[in-house]
């Protein structure tokens, strides 16, 4: 694997963390290197998942690629816990329509 692009590398680790069918998958940056097309492919196989009842653990930087996708925000910093809540919760709290203001998403 050590060859292949960031992008191929991967469509390569979500392909093998979807073969097992685990009860739980954890996913650090995962489109990450990923052109337009693959990661909105990837994105719809999370949700997919999710509808199937499938635990998601995601870690991003990037909270403009996750509105669509997560359902809990747990924000941690120094490795303690700052908050945990609902996306519903948060968005309503903060009077926001997303997790990224629209004047601010890419």
């Amino acid at each position: 694997m050590h060859t292949l692009s960031g992008g191929t590398t991967q469509k390569v680790s979500a392909v093998l963390a979807f073969l097992f069918n685990p009860k739980v998958l954890v996913l650090d940056e995962p489109t990450a290197g990923l052109d337009p097309l693959a990661s909105n492919l990837l994105k719809e196989k999370f949700v997919q998942k999710k509808i199937g009842g499938k635990l998601i653990l995601i870690t991003s930087h990037l909270l403009s690629e996750l509105d669509d996708l997560v359902t809990r925000i747990i924000f941690m910093q120094d490795g303690c816990i700052q908050f945990n809540k609902p996306v519903e919760e948060l968005l309503q709290e903060t009077r926001e329509k997303g997790l990224v203001r629209p004047s601010l998403k890419s």
